[in-house]
């Protein structure tokens, strides 16, 4: 059965990988254990575009692809987009998330829930519910 081509193009780390892993199973021995070298170039594959697509490029087992890439030092947990850059500079949020919960024993219950540079004003909102003028 022929295999279709994805109109996608495919990623120069597991181009590379690919060429390295024929080369390696044209002339290996039978039953031989993948070289380092080669799955130290199927984990930069996989970090590129995923362990699931790179075992299928590679024809490699997802599982033992899987361990190599969570148990290699420099695994990013996130591809770097350039789009965000989080900066913790130490000081307090400028906003706090606060709830208020009310109930007038009657039966009426209020929850309030917001997140604000200030806290709630509570009087107002227990005048409001509880029916009283100010």
């Amino acid at each position: 059965m022929a295999r279709r081509k994805s109109g996608k193009s495919e990623s120069v780390q597991v181009e590379k990988a690919r060429k390295k892993f024929v080369e390696w199973r044209r002339s290996r021995k039978a039953r031989s254990r993948i070289p380092e070298r080669l799955w130290t170039s199927a984990v930069v594959a996989a970090r590129d575009v995923g362990v699931n697509q790179a075992c299928k490029a590679l024809r490699l087992d997802y599982y033992a692809l899987k361990r190599r890439v969570v148990s290699s030092p420099e695994m990013p947990s996130v591809k770097a987009s350039g789009n965000f850059v989080e900066f913790d500079s130490g000081v307090a949020p400028l906003f706090t998330e606060w709830a208020v919960e009310m109930d007038n024993g009657r039966g009426g219950r209020m929850r309030v829930a917001a997140r604000s540079a200030s806290g709630p004003d509570v009087v107002s909102l227990s005048r409001s519910f509880f029916g009283e003028e100010p």
